[in-house]
């Protein structure tokens, strides 16, 4: 084999230092650990079970838990802290990743020490100048729950986008508060999801949301996945699976499918990913 041949074999396999064969590669690599999906429907659905097949063909233990309607504002009907303490962390190879927020805006009902002699109703309505520093107190101390058990990264992924326009506006301060309380932790990573929003929620001629303008469709799912994947296992130290194309729709939006893919992919390459916190 020529010299030429023999570097350009190494570049396609991708094996970034010439000298390290690649089974010594695949024993110095970390074996994939434990993942935990967690969050609201969504992980019911078709975006939950897109994220957890690409964990678990790289190699990770995937546990995968969407509680209808949950939230961090109404704990009287599920409280999320105590349901996802409940599931077992191994320190140092687990990871979380949450997708909560998106049934947040509305009011929050009060647990009894966060109440003062002032609080005749356990609520916090939503125009309450109090609402936004006790939802970012309640996710602050989510995940730093969650880093405290020795969670390695634990991956926020905020609301992505709706169609209703005023539930749009309300999730903008839910994801602000998010993004405010990852940076504060140690092991959070912020992963915004948004970028459907206006024109491009529907993409050649398939809507990208459910009838409701709220959930993703399988299709809506497939997009905002595939947007921001790459930087979610990047930030694991691992490549992303290929894509699978029965995951789109038609032939014709397939194709647009791997634009949008290809497009995400040379974006995040071409600028250090680093992590939000």
């Amino acid at each position: 084999m020529s010299s030429f041949a023999l570097l350009l074999a190494l570049s396609l396999a991708g094996i970034a230092t010439f000298g390290l064969s690649a089974d010594a590669r695949a024993i110095t690599k970390p074996a994939p650990g434990r993942m935990l999906l967690f969050g609201s429907s969504s992980m019911n659905g078709a975006f939950g079970h897109m994220i957890a097949a690409d964990f678990e063909s790289v190699g990770f233990e995937v546990t995968r838990k969407g509680i209808s309607a949950a939230g961090l504002a109404r704990p009287d009907f599920k409280d999320i802290p105590q349901i996802l303490g409940g599931f077992p962390i191994r320190r140092a190879s687990t990871s979380v990743l949450l997708y909560i927020g998106g049934n947040d805006a509305q009011s929050i009902w009060l647990r009894p020490e966060e109440r003062t002699a002032a609080d005749v109703k356990p609520w916090v309505y939503w125009k309450d100048e109090r609402w936004p520093s006790i939802y970012e107190a309640r996710m602050t101390k989510l995940l730093k729950s969650l880093c405290d058990r020795g969670v390695q990264h634990a991956f926020v992924l905020p609301p992505t986008d709706v169609v209703l326009p005023r539930l749009q506006t309300r999730l903008e301060r839910v994801r602000k508060l998010q993004q405010r309380a990852v940076k504060a932790s140690q092991c959070g990573r912020f992963i915004e999801t948004t970028g459907d929003h206006a024109k491009r929620f529907e993409l050649d001629g398939q809507p990208l949301r459910a009838p409701d303008g709220v959930h993703m469709n399988r299709f809506g799912a497939t997009i905002v996945w595939t947007r921001i994947r790459d930087r979610v296992f990047s930030l694991l130290g691992y490549e992303p699976p290929a894509l699978e194309c029965e995951r789109c729709v038609s032939t014709r939006t397939a194709r647009r499918a791997a634009r949008e893919a290809q497009r995400a992919h040379h974006e995040g390459r071409g600028r250090s990913i680093t992590a939000s916190r």
